[in-house]
């Protein structure tokens, strides 16, 4: 006969759940009832629970065994520092209690465009107690330096938002300076505060006057179920999706600050974050105050009718009539995630299209010709668009997308920032008429293999940044690119550039496969080009001009560099540069500090116009044998012009 306990969770939870449980818990399982009663105590009923517990079977193991064993009772430690005391010894300053929206909203400051806080957004303190923790040393932790963000590296660490819930049973979140650019930021240091430094959670609870019903109760889950929101009488339900702090759940449930709010099933569906109302033929977003909400809304436009069917995979689909035009469909799987729409009316979005989704797996705009900022980011389960009429996509469209493969956007003309960045499956991409890019254009990408951009002209800061696996790149009509451009690539070996004209800081940063490089009508490059390349043995750029500091500083394979048409370098220009031995640069006038400072001394050149030039020349043994200096300017009307002359 089967136990009872088994017969529940079945029912309740799903058969392989049962089935895992009975291989978990033989023990508990003697005592009738006990591993229902703990189980339905901590999980709201879920067929998803199975599918979260079994990679990490083993930590949900024992915080099951640690229920069946002890009372949910702290056990309080003798805390003799305050918290102010302890975050100081972690490194970190602790401010004061949030009091008002103005103390809220002076830490803005420490998060980057696009991942603030939603408690920036206002009406937090109506439900939460809100502290702000920032590392000493934030001034040097920075942004560009974490290509590939973790939740607890040291960026994002370095500013953390620590929230109680309010009322007589608190839970606890540390949200992280990503925000969303993360999974689960809003769990930092598993939401436990002794993982920052022991001590810390007692500490914050007998000084602030906190009430948590179980110092660990909250953190347990935190570490093995990102995807469950404590509710304040301490049961766990399954998360859809997540935002501004509200968490929308299975079963029309949400977990708002911790409280529970439940919809009623025979009248609405909630879609994650939107509620349809079946009576009415309305669909509306719970979070009215969240204006990221808007966009999909919008693109339905007004309802006339509403009826529902099932497709073949037995999802339902909801479809809606409109008052002008064809039907639109939406399709909800079995958590009422939002997998599919369909609407062939729609030429224009605005911004942040279902931008919490994550589920996403078929989307059909025919008609589309542009989106706004934030276009299904973070989605994690798309594999492939097709949006045959868009010619404009706002800021981070289809960011942080990790299962893309296919991509057509044969109409495309402007890309604004962040476009695509960060994808983790694209290997190939073709965009035949895109123009122009903002910041980050495809950056961060680290499967893509193959880029085709005939008609690019403009590119904006980071483009193709840290690219892991791209190897060659045409770009026939580019006539300037910003700061930033290809560097950290480290499989480029060729970039075919015959019209770029001006480029921006740190242009091929840190590249370790390029031999050779020509750029045929380059007039100007700014700070940092081509710094940090070790195996680049050839150069052409017959039309540089000007060419800022550090121009390519501590090269270790370029033997004759010649630039007949340069006039002005920065500071460190050709430093470092261990075995260069010819040097043409006839009609080079002002050179910045450091001007081939630590070179083997090349055995032939050509400076016969060099006047101007920084504290520094060669060391003051090599100037008389190395250089002819008969046009150097040492006069003292020029000495006080050389601290003007070097910004480039």
């Amino acid at each position: 006969m089967e136990n009872t306990d088994l017969k529940y969770l079945k029912k309740h939870y799903g058969e392989k759940f049962a089935h895992l449980c009975r291989e978990l818990f033989p023990t508990i399982l003697e005592h009738e009832g006990m591993l229902s009663e703990i189980i339905s105590r901590y999980f709201a009923p879920t067929r998803s629970l199975y599918e979260d517990v079994l990679p990490v079977k083993e930590n949900f193991r024992e915080f099951i065994l640690s229920k069946a064993k002890i009372d949910n009772v702290i056990e309080e430690e003798e805390v003799t520092k305050t918290p102010e005391q302890l975050m100081d010894e972690a490194g970190y300053i602790l401010y004061p209690e949030c009091q008002s929206e103005k103390d809220i909203q002076s830490f803005k400051k420490y998060w980057a465009k696009g991942e603030e806080l939603c408690t920036f957004r206002g009406e937090r303190l109506a439900d939460c107690r809100v502290w702000f923790a920032v590392k000493k040393n934030i001034d040097q932790i920075k942004r560009e330096n974490f290509t590939e963000p973790k939740r607890q590296d040291e960026y994002g660490t370095s500013a953390i938002s620590i929230q109680f819930t309010r009322g007589e049973k608190s839970t606890l979140s540390i949200k992280n300076r990503y925000n969303h650019t993360v999974s689960s930021p809003d769990a930092t240091f598993g939401n436990n505060l002794d993982n920052i430094i022991h001590g810390l959670t007692q500490s914050f609870v007998k000084t602030f006057n906190i009430y948590l019903t179980s110092a660990n109760e909250g953190h347990a889950v935190e570490e093995f179920l990102n995807n469950y929101a404590p509710s304040s009488e301490g049961k766990y339900y399954r998360v859809n999706i997540e935002a501004r702090g509200i968490e929308y759940c299975e079963n029309n449930k949400i977990v708002k600050f911790g409280r529970l709010v439940e919809f009623d099933k025979a009248r609405y569906i909630l879609a994650e974050n939107y509620i349809i109302d079946k009576q009415a033929k309305l669909i509306t977003p719970y979070d009215k105050m969240n204006s990221e909400t808007s966009a999909f809304v919008d693109s339905i436009g007004e309802i006339k009718d509403m009826t529902f069917k099932t497709d073949e995979e037995g999802n339902r689909v909801v479809v809606c009539t409109p008052k002008e035009g064809e039907e639109v469909e939406i399709t909800l799987n079995g958590r009422n995630e939002i997998i599919g729409y369909k609407n062939p009316n729609v030429t224009e979005i605005g911004d942040c299209f279902l931008k919490y989704n994550k589920s996403l797996q078929k989307l059909e705009l025919p008609n589309v010709t542009e989106v706004g900022k934030d276009f299904l980011y973070n989605n994690q389960a798309l594999t492939k668009i097709s949006l045959p009429k868009l010619k404009i996509a706002g800021f981070q469209f289809l960011g942080y997308n990790r299962n893309i493969l296919e991509v057509n956007l044969p109409q495309l003309t402007t890309a604004e920032g962040d476009f695509l960045r960060s994808n983790r499956a694209l290997k190939k991409l073709s965009l035949p008429s895109l123009v122009s890019t903002g910041n980050g254009f495809l950056s961060a990408n680290r499967d893509l293999e193959e880029l085709d951009l005939p008609r690019l002209e403009y590119a904006g800061n980071m483009f193709l940044s840290a690219n892991r696996a791209l190897k060659r790149l045409s770009l026939p009509k580019l006539l300037w690119a910003s700061d930033w451009f290809l560097e950290h690539n480290e499989k480029i070996a060729f970039v075919d550039l015959p019209l770029l004209q001006e480029i921006g800081d740190n242009f091929l940063l840190s590249n370790q496969n390029m031999t050779s490089l020509s750029l045929p009508s380059l007039e100007t490059a700014r700070e940092g080009f081509l710094f940090y390349n070790e195996r680049l043995a050839s150069v052409n750029l017959p039309k540089l001009k000007t060419a800022g500091g550090t121009f390519l500083y501590s090269n270790e394979a370029l033997s004759s560099l010649s630039l007949p048409e340069l006039k002005y370098v920065g500071p460190n220009f050709l430093s470092s540069n261990t075995i260069l031995k010819k040097l043409y640069l006839p009609k080079l006038e002002v050179a910045g500090y450091h001007f081939l400072n630590d070179n083997l001394k090349p055995s032939e050149y050509s400076l016969q116009n060099l006047s101007i030039i920084g504290e520094e020349l060669l060391g003051e043994i090599n100037k008389p044998r190395f250089l002819d200096l008969k046009n150097l300017a040492n006069n003292d009307e020029l000495k006080g012009e050389r601290d003007q002359s070097m910004d480039f």
